[in-house]
């Protein structure tokens, strides 16, 4: 028989929330940001600690037979042991692995506006200062007003980020950063309130209809992006995507696209280099960026039915091939991928379960724009369900 776990509280469980994801169930903790699937075996566990009864008290409330109760007994340790470890049931937020004490820098300022708010980005470092300002420039804003402010601590072995003095992240490297600046500028000047989670994702739009193609660094996300921008497309963004609370919308965030060195022979790359260039200055050793707010992206925040989320592979050595995914799969790889929930809604879950339950997903794997492309330009024009 097995150790019985320590067990949280019960009000720890009942702050646990619940929403409905394909034939699963979605556990958010509120506390930890912690996102886990489980089954109806997992809701009877989570049921008994809402109640506060022991693991022993759960077994038997499970187990059909006496003979069944030792078993169920592992079982329920088994779920508990996984749900302390991923952090589903912990009763305070977790610590930064590497903490920085917030104190008031001098540094450049940018100030960042969309229709939803205003930020105004505080960093003492002037690589990361300008690589903000490439990716972000055309979002600037001259006119004072109310502002979150984001600021930058760096010292000799990273940079901290805080957000009106409350710290996002402990010390973390400078590619980690961007990302987290980025991502912030774009929940808040898209609106808090209308954003209900930021996707890794780039997003192309066409005839009032947007594809988010979403994706950890490397598997093809940008490449595809680019892809379909040169094939016509509307660009709505290239790295930080949000999700409007309505459940059924992207918001544009039309940030400078990267393109690495991989990809700069491509022929869809060269072509928009012609047609819109590269920004004035390239701040990142190795990375290229083109001014794709010009290529008819519409204007910051503005919201466009999503038509499918693709997971794209890039692979050269593999036949190409596009599989729909159940929504459990597509909330696993969109979370890998570095997607989450809003700030403002990080207890909410109900949003980004409908949105997954509602949006066809897919895998796309693939060897060449050739294919990637047309197959997700038949999926734009797709007829509306």
């Amino acid at each position: 028989m097995s150790p019985a776990p320590s067990l949280p509280d019960a009000s720890i469980a009942q702050s646990i929330v619940r929403a409905t994801l394909g034939q699963s169930v979605a556990l958010l903790s509120p506390v930890s940001g912690t996102i886990l699937l489980t089954n109806a075996f997992g809701l009877r566990i989570l049921d008994g600690l809402c109640q506060a009864r022991t693991p022993q008290q759960i077994a038997r409330h499970i187990a059909e037979t006496p003979d069944d109760i030792t078993p169920a007994y592992d079982a329920v340790c088994s779920v508990l042991d996984s749900w302390t470890e991923s952090g589903l049931l912990m009763d305070g937020p977790p610590a930064f692995p590497d903490p920085v004490p917030y104190r008031a820098l001098a540094g450049t300022e940018l100030l960042f506006a969309g229709a939803g708010g205003r930020v105004r980005f505080r960093c003492p470092d002037a690589i990361l200062t300008e690589q903000i300002d490439v990716i972000l420039g055309h979002m600037t804003t001259a006119q004072p007003a109310p502002a979150t402010c984001l600021e930058v601590i760096p010292d000799e072995a990273g940079f901290a980020i805080f957000r009106d003095q409350t710290p996002l992240t402990g010390r973390i490297s400078l590619d980690a950063a961007r990302f987290v600046i980025v991502r912030e500028i774009a929940e808040i000047i898209c609106g808090p309130s209308d954003v209900a989670a930021v996707f890794h994702a780039g997003c192309v739009a066409q005839n009032e209809r947007s594809l988010l193609i979403c994706g950890d660094s490397g598997q093809g996300k940008s490449t595809l992006t680019l892809g379909l921008v040169a094939a016509g497309c509307d660009y709505l963004g290239d790295d930080h995507i949000p999700l409007h609370h309505n459940g059924n919308d992207t918001l544009s965030f039309p940030t400078s696209a990267g393109v690495k060195p991989g990809s700069w022979g491509l022929n869809e790359v060269i072509q928009l280099q012609h047609r819109f260039d590269l920004t004035p200055r390239q701040p990142r050793m190795g990375v290229r960026y083109l001014p794709l707010h010009l290529a008819n992206a519409p204007k910051v925040g503005q919201p466009v039915s999503v038509a499918a989320i693709i997971f794209p592979n890039f692979n050269p050595s593999v036949d190409c091939e596009i599989q729909q995914i159940p929504p459990e799969q597509a909330l696993i790889e969109a979370l890998k991928a570095g997607s989450r929930l809003s700030g403002s809604h990080r207890a909410d879950l109900s949003v980004l379960a409908s949105f997954l339950n509602r949006v066809p997903a897919y895998r796309l794997t693939y060897d060449s724009s050739g294919y990637s492309v047309p197959t997700c330009l038949e999926l734009l024009n797709a007829p509306r369900p």
